[in-house]
């Protein structure tokens, strides 16, 4: 499948500035004759909102941004993160979530299901988590989705905080590519131990993985990039700009693609 990543400096709050982002991405990818185009967890609210998830209007703003997009979507499918209000009386009101458009309309939705709460992250506060995820197909090709956390293994976290594992249960339902949205600060040394988790996972559940990560900086958070396509036998088939901006095109069906060096781990 032929992939546009869309790696883009959202602002928190700022939904019409992130849309036009997206939209402009969408525009290259769909000129570039990409399938699908992937952005970033809650891409179009920027991470984190915090308390801007409390106002109503947000929400209702956040949503009106994904059709607005979906409506472009008419020769490519993409991949966007929204906040959505969660569809039952129970649990929290809201959900992170991402949504596939495709043919003008938001064709699927599907939500995070697993929700950090240590270090810089307090998602439980916000949001209700889902179950596992199905696979949705996407250009013929069997996609397993997550969302950032969702990728993450005991190994890498350093001890078992979760009782389910989305990724060994998408690769159960036989998916032959995994797409992780998400919002990964930067940290000295993390990012040589994600791209270990990337291999470890692609290997382990026999399908590429392809990663999409935000840039930028929000109060004391620092958004590395460094999104990437990695083979199913682990090796790295493709890697975007460090703390930029950028649109990486990559080909799960072809040989490597453009591959930028990932800056010092001190950068």
């Amino acid at each position: 499948m032929k992939i546009a990543i869309g790696q883009i400096n959202p602002t928190v709050g700022d939904i019409t500035g992130n849309t036009a982002k997206m939209s402009e991405c969408i525009d290259r990818g769909t000129s570039a004759g990409a399938e699908l185009i992937v952005f970033s967890e809650l891409s179009i609210v920027g991470y984190p909102p915090k308390d801007l998830l409390s106002k109503e209007h947000f929400v209702d703003d956040n949503v009106a941004a994904v059709e607005q997009l979906a409506r472009k979507c008419t020769n490519i499918a993409a991949l966007v993160g929204f906040v959505r209000p969660t569809p039952t009386d129970s649990g929290r009101a809201l959900q992170n979530a991402a949504a596939l458009l495709a043919g003008g309309k938001i064709q699927h939705v599907q939500v995070k299901s697993l929700l950090p709460t240590y270090d810089v992250f307090d998602e439980t506060r916000y949001f209700q988590p889902a179950g596992p995820g199905e696979c949705i197909e996407i250009a013929g090709v069997k996609v397993g989705l997550t969302i950032c956390e969702d990728l993450w293994d005991a190994q890498a976290l350093g001890r078992e905080l979760y009782g389910s594992d989305p990724v060994a249960h998408l690769a159960s339902q036989g998916a032959e590519l995994i797409v992780n949205m998400a919002a990964s600060p930067f940290q000295m040394g993390k990012s040589s131990l994600r791209e270990d988790l990337f291999k470890r996972q692609a290997r382990r559940s026999k399908s590429p993985i392809v990663y999409v990560n935000q840039v930028g900086g929000n109060d004391e958070l620092i958004f590395d990039g460094a999104s990437c396509l990695v083979g199913a036998d682990g090796e790295i088939m493709g890697r975007a700009k460090s703390f930029a901006e950028d649109l990486l095109m990559v080909d799960t069906a072809a040989g490597p693609s453009r591959c930028e060096e990932m800056q010092g781990e001190l950068a």
